[in-house]
């Protein structure tokens, strides 16, 4: 019957090859609205695995910018008054940072680097890490000292960091343009699930579902950067107080100082980013249904008009012995070669498409959903 089938749909090659593209370009499209959809699951999934969406990203437009270490101590002090007048409930901070694995390393090459995060106490305990291996609460005391830094790595570091060990790593001090000496020791690795903010913008959650590879550790030394304070910064609101005066009694302190503060929940950050790619996905999936419809339309005719043409074919197969269920198993083989034929096509195409051009902000399909990342 494979044999039949082979031989059927050669002879006929130029109108199959046409149906075959015809569902090549709608499955395609479904895959990618499909992967959109996902993409959006995936990334309020990974927001919500770290903290509750009704928590406020903060942000400080400077409009007059001075230098950055009068910036630093300005934002530094403003963010302690918010603590010391007891406007938030917990104020969490983070600076990424890169370490290296050599004293001295090449700046250019990216293979001796590690991204590192530096957590105050609020910020771990905002943060619901989920572990896979190890514990969580090292990093929950207090350190003052750059050897045994107790850090956790996410899970696709884990055959490059081992729980328990010790790791030498160098870091840039922005004070002194200088490498200095720190030790990292282990002590947890991140399930896969878990991804962590990329900070540096306007929108913290922008990119998590893509930063995968981080090590996260207690604040072991002062702040160095100004754009910790201006956009790396976490506020939960005291509970007894109602949000929209608590966030304006925050502003208010921020304006009292000469500075701009914006801010909103994570939960305004994921309405936001669904609403700028609604109109992508209506698009996509639409376009791919009337395309996949009218695809399946012209290829029930092309198939029906084939039958009444090949009857000579049909007459040879039944005088050879084959009887009219091997013939209607040999039609719908004939669908099945072209429907499966052009998903997996589509499949490959999306996935190399998303492998080269997309590689760094891509749209991670499902593998559970249209089975991409499997071997084709």
């Amino acid at each position: 019957m494979i044999r039949l089938i082979y031989q059927s749909m050669i002879k006929k090659k130029s109108k199959f090859s046409l149906l075959m593209v015809q569902f090549t370009i709608g499955f395609a499209t479904l895959l990618f609205g499909l992967s959109c959809i996902f993409n959006l699951l995936q990334y309020k999934k990974s927001i919500e695995a770290l903290v509750p969406l009704d928590t406020v990203h903060a942000y400080i437009n400077e409009k007059n910018p001075l230098s950055e270490k009068s910036m630093l101590n300005e934002y530094s002090n403003v963010f302690k008054q918010l603590k010391e007048k007891n406007l938030v409930e917990k104020l969490g901070l983070f600076e990424p940072m890169y370490v290296y694995d050599i004293p001295n390393p090449n700046f250019q090459e990216k293979k001796n680097e590690s991204h590192l995060n530096i957590l105050n106490n609020d910020s771990i305990e905002m943060l619901k890490l989920t572990l896979q291996e190890g514990t969580i609460e090292p990093l929950q005391t207090d350190i003052h000292s750059f050897e045994n830094i107790p850090v956790v790595v996410s899970a696709a570091l884990k055959d490059q960091y081992r729980v328990g060990q010790t790791y030498p790593r160098y870091y840039m001090n922005g004070n002194t343009d200088k490498l200095e000496k720190i030790e990292i020791k282990v002590v947890g690795v991140l399930a896969p699930s878990v991804h962590f903010w990329p900070g540096g913008s306007t929108k913290i959650s922008d990119n998590i579902i893509y930063n995968t590879e981080f090590i996260l550790a207690p604040q072991f030394k002062e702040f160095e950067s100004d754009l910790t304070y201006a956009y790396n910064s976490l506020i939960q609101l005291p509970e007894h107080e109602a949000r929209g005066v608590s966030l304006e009694q925050i502003k208010s302190v921020f304006n009292r100082n000469g500075l701009d503060l914006q801010y909103t929940t994570l939960q305004g950050e994921i309405n936001s980013y669904n609403e700028s790619r609604k109109v992508v996905i209506i698009s996509t999936i639409t376009f791919a249904a009337i395309l996949l419809v009218l695809s399946l339309l012209g290829s029930i005719g092309a198939i029906l008009a084939n039958i009444s043409t090949r009857y000579k074919d049909f007459g040879i197969y039944y005088s050879l012995g084959l009887t009219k269920n091997n013939i209607i198993r040999l039609v719908f083989g004939e669908i099945t070669v072209i429907f499966g034929g052009s998903f997996i096509l589509a499949a490959a195409i999306c996935k190399i498409l998303f492998a080269t051009l997309f590689v760094n902000e891509a749209l991670m399909l499902n593998v559970s959903v249209i089975a991409m990342h499997s071997p084709l």
